[in-house]
């Protein structure tokens, strides 16, 4: 059940003034957008190739990497995501730091063991990403995540 930090998500109702700020402020540099799944369940038609320009509407990934995977995710904050799609904790709302694993099973079980309340979201937003969303005692929104494929 090893967790590995891998990236930041942060929200803003202003997703231009946002994007701006970490590529033109912070130099960092955006990273193609994995494919996407929409929020209904249904899988966007969006390719690799095509050009991000009208994603970061909504979404931007940024390389923070250094010689890692670490990204900072820029998203437009959703406030009424957890209780739409029936969801206790809401990712969208303040923003969630996230840890990769590759068992997430095993860290599911663990969870519950503990008596930790988790969310339980599945592939929502990225495509073959698994996801869960848990709060730490003072309220901070964690993902853990597994790539399915």
């Amino acid at each position: 059940m090893k967790l590995r930090l891998h990236h930041v998500n942060v929200v803003s109702d202003d997703m231009p003034e946002l994007h701006k700020f970490y590529s033109e402020v912070l130099g960092l540099e955006t990273t193609p957008l994995p494919p996407m799944v929409e929020h209904l369940g249904h899988q966007n038609d969006r390719t690799e190739s095509e050009d991000d320009d009208k994603w970061n509407q909504n979404v931007a990934f940024f390389d923070a990497s250094g010689d890692d995977e670490m990204q900072i995710h820029a998203g437009r904050r959703q406030a009424y995501l957890g209780p739409r799609m029936g969801h206790a904790i809401n990712p969208l709302l303040t923003g969630h730091f996230a840890f990769r694993t590759d068992d997430l099973d095993a860290v599911r079980k663990y969870l519950t063991e503990q008596g930790v309340p988790f969310s339980d979201y599945g592939e929502w937003a990225v495509k073959d990403w698994d996801q869960i969303f848990l709060t730490d005692p003072a309220g901070n929104v964690i993902e853990i995540h597994q790539i399915m494929s």
